[in-house]
């Protein structure tokens, strides 16, 4: 077995199991999220020097860029982890093309929740007031958090999920691995 295929396996492992916490729990537990971590590092240091700090930077630009959302309350906290163990193994252009490709899900999923709910027009007569709070970073209008009691919610960990695994296997097939 070659270190890709291992590698290929641990993250549709880590990703999965996140996915399914998320889904029945909605949380992502901290102990997947440290091995996910160790492991994507122990794995890319099995290739080369080069290859670890290619995943450390890509988990240092995921936090980086996800952070700033879970300060706004617009993102979960384990979502944000979560991101950190995709750009470990995605690194940072592949954890890039996650975070948009996540994006893209979580928005199809967030359509059918409210769908499902029977709330579809006024979450999409909510969008222009999201956007402007979102462009203000909150300083225009009503500040809508994950806790506010007109938001809906969605299990965020299935679309990092979806999008992390859709660029794993379609976008880097040769990888840094």
């Amino acid at each position: 077995m070659e270190i890709r295929d291992i590698a290929s396996i641990t993250l549709g492992v880590i990703m999965v199991a996140a996915m399914t916490w998320d889904l029945v729990r909605r949380r992502i537990p901290n102990a997947l999220v440290i091995a996910g971590l160790l492991l994507g590092a122990a794995i890319r240091f099995a290739v080369s020097e080069a290859s670890l700090v290619q995943g450390l930077t890509g988990a240092g630009l995921a936090l980086a860029l996800t952070f700033p959302l879970f300060a706004l309350r617009a993102m979960g906290g384990g979502d944000v982890k979560l991101f950190t163990v995709v750009g470990m193994f995605l690194g940072p252009m592949g954890f890039f093309l996650a975070l948009l490709v996540s994006a893209v899900a979580g928005g199809a999923i967030g359509l059918l929740a409210a769908l499902r709910s029977g709330v579809i027009l006024p979450v999409l007569l909510r969008a222009k007031d999201l956007g402007v709070n979102a462009l203000t970073l909150g300083r225009k209008g009503e500040r809508m958090t994950l806790e506010s009691p007109a938001a809906l919610t969605v299990p965020y960990g299935a679309a990092i999920a979806i999008g992390s695994l859709a660029v794993w296997f379609i976008y880097s097939p040769g990888g840094p691995w």
